[in-house]
C-alpha cells in the first residue's frame, strides 16, 4: 500500500488510541479437552460483557495490531480492588494468526513462550501495563492464569471486559 512513502511530520507525532481484545475465552487445565462456548453463557451488563462466573479457569485473549506506523503497543490489565489477595501469571504465547476460539482448549492453545509477569491483586484497584513491540498485523495472544504459587482453590477470578470505563483516544 506505500505507506512508507507518505510524508511524516518529524519527530513523530505521538498517538494513543484504546484496543480490546478481538477475542477472548477461556481454557482449562483440570478439563484439557474441553473447548468452552463461552458466547452461549456471557451476559451484558451497563459495565461490560461478563463471563460465566461458575469455574475458575485461564483466560486466553488475543489483540491484532491493525494500525500502521503504530510499532508501540501497551498491555493494559485493570482490575478493581479485591476482598482477597491473589495472584496472576500473565504469559506471552506462541500464535501468528489469530486462534480459532470454536476449537480453542487447554491442550490445543499455543504454546507459552514467555512469563511476563505476576500480577500481584490485593485491596487496592490496579492498573497494571507493560509496553511491547508490535508491527502492523501483528497477531498478539496472551495467557491470563492463577500463579503456580497460589494455594490450590485460592485464586478465583472472574474476567470480564468493561469498554465504558476507559479512555480512548487520550
Amino acid at each position: 500500500m506505500r505507506f512508507d512513502e507518505i510524508a511524516r511530520t518529524s519527530p513523530p507525532i505521538q498517538r494513543e488510541f484504546t484496543s480490546f481484545p478481538m477475542s477472548v475465552s477461556l481454557v482449562d487445565n483440570s478439563a484439557p479437552s474441553h473447548v468452552f462456548n463461552d458466547y452461549l453463557a456471557m451476559r451484558t451488563t451497563r459495565a461490560g460483557t461478563i463471563s460465566p462466573d461458575d469455574r475458575k479457569v485461564s483466560t486466553i485473549f488475543q489483540f491484532r495490531a491493525i494500525d500502521w506506523g503504530m510499532e508501540n503497543c501497551e498491555l493494559h490489565v485493570a482490575v478493581p480492588h479485591m476482598d482477597r489477595p491473589t495472584t496472576l501469571a500473565l504469559y506471552r504465547l506462541n500464535a501468528t494468526v489469530p486462534v480459532d476460539i470454536s476449537t480453542l482448549s487447554f491442550n490445543v492453545r499455543p504454546p507459552r513462550v514467555a512469563k511476563i509477569d505476576n500480577i500481584a491483586l490485593g485491596q487496592d484497584s490496579l492498573d497494571w501495563h507493560r509496553k511491547l513491540s508490535c508491527v502492523m498485523d501483528d497477531v498478539l495472544v496472551f495467557e491470563l492464569a492463577c500463579s503456580e504459587d497460589e494455594p490450590s482453590g485460592s485464586c478465583d477470578i472472574e474476567w470480564w471486559q468493561a469498554h465504558k470505563d476507559t479512555a480512548p483516544g487520550q
